[in-house]
């Protein structure tokens, strides 16, 4: 999970190459987002879910004002010998119109990408992988499809579904993820999410911490303990390789 961006330097006039208005912070260099790598972080704006503990809340609204597009262009010209690539995240990036611009931005200065996203939009991730510009991917899985309702439109399961159909079939390196949040899916039910991901490259299971929540009654949900996550990180390998994070 990512530690949330950094104040964004605004300018006062959308710059002529920024290639969105979404663009809304990043963090500069770290190794959590895209485990393995050195990667900067850049937070694309708005999304339509609402995850009780979402910890990203101030970029669920769409912002007018884009991060500093040339600021950035410099910070990955002058680290570009180190790091490894950028993890586009949110918010909800495919939720942006723009979001083809970002990627042929990065990718005309030869600048990998990994691409979080909630699956709820299908088509866009299909044209994104189509594209060839990214070169991973991680699904957020939030709960079992028909449990979707709660924290977003009723059709986002079936979304979510048609996602995870379209990243196992995509040949891209992916992993599908879970925020294992109580209220929403219980650990006995991970693995009946885990078959529906079977064939993928990987499953990781995401410790749920309190804290800085979208809901603030979600800091008072006590987190499962690391031998449930672990019997259930077991219990999901039956289906596709398992982990746990952040346990």
């Amino acid at each position: 999970m990512t530690s949330g961006p950094v104040a964004a330097p605004v300018s006062e006039h959308r710059p002529a190459a920024c290639p969105s208005d979404r663009i809304a912070g990043f963090i500069p260099t770290g190794m959590i987002d895209w485990p393995g790598k050195v990667a900067a972080t850049l937070f694309v704006s708005g999304c339509q879910m609402r995850c009780p503990y979402c910890h990203n809340a101030d970029l669920l609204a769409t912002r007018s004002a884009p991060e500093s597009w040339p600021a950035l262009l410099k910070h990955f010209s002058v680290r570009r010998g180190w790091l490894d690539g950028v993890v586009l995240t949110g918010g909800e990036p495919t939720a942006s119109p723009d979001l083809l611009d970002i990627l042929e931005a990065l990718a005309s200065r030869g600048i990998p990408v990994k691409l979080d996203t909630n699956g709820t939009a299908p088509q866009m991730l299909q044209h994104v992988l189509d594209s060839g510009l990214v070169e991973y991917v991680a699904l957020d899985v939030k709960t079992l499809p028909h449990r979707y309702d709660r924290i977003g439109p009723a059709t986002s399961g079936d979304s979510v579904l048609a996602s995870i159909d379209i990243v196992r079939a995509s040949g891209v390196d992916h992993e599908f993820r879970t925020t294992v949040y109580p209220p929403l899916i219980d650990a006995a039910e991970l693995p009946d999410l885990a078959q529906l991901l079977a064939g993928g490259d990987l499953y990781v299971l995401q410790q749920f911490r309190p804290g800085q929540t979208l809901d603030p009654g979600a800091a008072s949900v006590a987190p499962l303990s690391a031998s449930v996550i672990a019997a259930a990180t077991g219990a999901c390998s039956e289906y596709l390789p398992t982990i746990a994070r952040g346990v």
